[in-house]
């Protein structure tokens, strides 16, 4: 076995040995030592994925959804440049992500040498880790496994991220078709807990007060129960961004309308206990940043906490900070809670009164339809533009039998479908990609893999025939109807059914809410198509508003 063959699969099963499980591989002729590596390990599950952009997002989706890394492997040149926009995302959303790119031997960079791009630090500033591991020789290849382990303990330290290591290869290439032997190397990531001290500070800082919560982005699976065990004890209203929202008596299920019908001036608190990444609701954050409440922050990595009178930063996982704190804080006013409660419940029968006078489909009732009909035990797998924000919005009353994925690390439109498709074979469930137009058409490729490994992906597409979220900003009224659609709107006219079935994939539109519950129980791949008009769009949300606006006092 020559050294770059050793370096490969001891690599590989390495990786395999710390839990690797799920790998995306594009096609490439500079990659072949660990592609085939990959191939002859029997414990990682290997996906061809046609282009190095729908590969970078398939392993992004199948980190955020599993939680712990996954790899992409390329050859080299744009190629590997194509996995940027999936590193930024997975820096900026904490997902742990292993980025191998095979590369030309030093000799022919900068040479003007085919398929050669200078790659070292290619994501520079969005990766904890980059190494370049050297032209294989004996003394490289023997710290493989050791290699292995420093990029996983990388990637998987808290905070988490992606890390990228780089495989230059000199012709010719080995052909490794055995798989190491298995060991138990292993990993324990770790968690950052306050002291005593530091927790006794931070309860005194919410004792008695009328306090806050609002958490953002996705949180790990044991702060649903220690924030709601905190919140109900000590009467602390809780807004939460859909991606990490649990039901409790404390859950504000309509914190987004509530703000952005200027109830929480009424709501004042006098403390904000801030969570995690900011919240998908614009009109929360908003308030947040002009209401000059005091905010303590509380986040176990780099700074995520854009505006607002921040006084205290408390460095800790969230989970275990709440866990700690329940049964130390001193409860809120009597009425604290209560009042929060009774204008959330207003908001949302005012909500639903008005929806249901809406005629179908519009935006805002195929979002609550789809988080009704996703089966038990599914994944939501939200764009970042509209459908995101009209799930925050309307979806209602939380289900604690629902997860809820987004790329709203860095808020790209790029890469659903492949995220979608990467969470769905990394667990095995049924995952709903609830997108626009313009988003699914940005990844239309991912079509292909999804078809091709029939994985159990419903597609719920939004076609308002162009960028719908425009519509809502100023431009639309300031700029002229010509030069809004070539720069904005974007209409294309394109039907996502007759694109699915050049994929092999079934769809149909949309022609009710029950028949949405119904598609729901396809064995494979599918896609529903929902027509919509942008400008009305616009209209409804507006009149939800206004009944939400009219019904609660601000």
């Amino acid at each position: 076995m020559d050294a770059a063959e050793q370096l490969v699969t001891q690599f590989v099963g390495a990786l395999a040995d710390l839990g690797l499980r799920h790998v995306a591989i594009s096609p490439g002729s500079r990659n072949t030592p660990l592609s085939l590596a990959f191939l002859a390990e029997q414990r990682v599950q290997t996906h061809t994925v046609l282009d190095e952009r729908s590969g970078g997002f398939f392993a992004l989706g199948a980190a955020k959804a599993s939680g712990v890394p996954a790899a992409m492997v390329s050859t080299s040149g744009t190629a590997a440049a194509n996995y940027l926009p999936a590193v930024v995302e997975a820096s900026a959303s904490r997902t742990p992500l292993l980025a191998l790119t095979a590369d030309r031997p030093p000799e022919l960079r900068q040479t003007g040498a085919n398929q050669t791009i200078d790659q070292t630090e290619l994501y520079r500033g969005f990766v904890k880790v980059f190494h370049d591991v050297g032209v294989p020789d004996p003394e490289i290849a023997a710290q493989a496994r050791r290699l292995a382990l420093r990029a996983w303990t990388a990637a998987a330290d808290l905070p988490a991220g992606p890390i990228h290591l780089n495989f230059p290869f000199r012709e010719p290439f080995p052909t490794p078709l055995d798989a190491a032997e298995p060991t138990d190397l292993r990993h324990v990531p770790g968690y950052r807990n306050l002291p005593p001290e530091a927790i006794s500070d931070l309860a005194g800082i919410l004792s008695g007060k009328q306090v806050l919560v609002v958490a953002g982005g996705r949180q790990r699976p044991g702060f649903a129960a220690a924030t709601s065990l905190l919140a109900s004890d000590a009467g602390f209203p809780v807004i939460a961004d859909i991606q990490c929202r649990f039901p409790s008596p404390a859950t504000i299920a309509h914190g987004d309308l509530l703000a952005a019908a200027g109830t929480l001036d009424r709501l004042r608190p006098d403390v904000v206990l801030r969570v995690g990444a900011v919240p998908t609701s614009k009109a929360v954050w908003s308030w947040l940043a002009s209401s000059g409440v005091d905010q303590v922050y509380v986040d176990d990595g780099d700074w995520r906490q854009p505006a607002g009178a921040t006084g205290a930063v408390f460095r800790t996982d969230p989970a275990a900070a709440m866990a700690a704190l329940a049964g130390h804080v001193e409860t809120a006013p009597d009425d604290w809670l209560p009042g929060w409660r009774s204008a959330d419940d207003t908001a949302g029968e005012a909500f639903h009164a008005a929806l249901a006078d809406e005629p179908f489909p519009n935006e805002p009732v195929i979002a609550r339809a789809t988080w009704q009909a996703a089966p038990p035990g599914s994944i939501i797998y939200a764009g970042s533009s509209m459908p995101i924000r009209d799930l925050d919005t309307f979806a209602g009353p939380q289900r604690s039998d629902l997860d809820v994925l987004a790329n709203r690390g860095a808020s790209g439109i790029d890469g659903l479908l492949s995220s979608a498709a990467g969470a769905a074979a990394a667990e095995g469930k049924r995952v709903i990609a609830l997108t626009g137009d313009v988003g699914a058409l940005h990844d239309i490729n991912a079509l292909e893999l999804i078809a091709r490994e029939s994985l159990p992906v419903t597609i719920v597409a939004v076609n308002n025939d162009g960028g719908g979220i425009f519509s809502f900003l100023p431009q639309a009224n300031t700029v002229d109807a010509a030069r809004f659609d070539a720069a904005f709107a974007t209409p294309h006219g394109r039907s996502l059914v007759e694109l699915a079935a050049a994929f092999g994939i079934p769809g149909e539109p949309l022609s009710s809410p029950r028949r949405l519950s119904e598609v729901m129980d396809a064995p494979g791949p599918v896609l529903v198509e929902a027509h919509t008009d942008r400008v009305e769009n616009v209209a409804v949300h507006r009149r939800l508003l206004d009944a939400v606006r009219s019904a609660v006092p601000t």
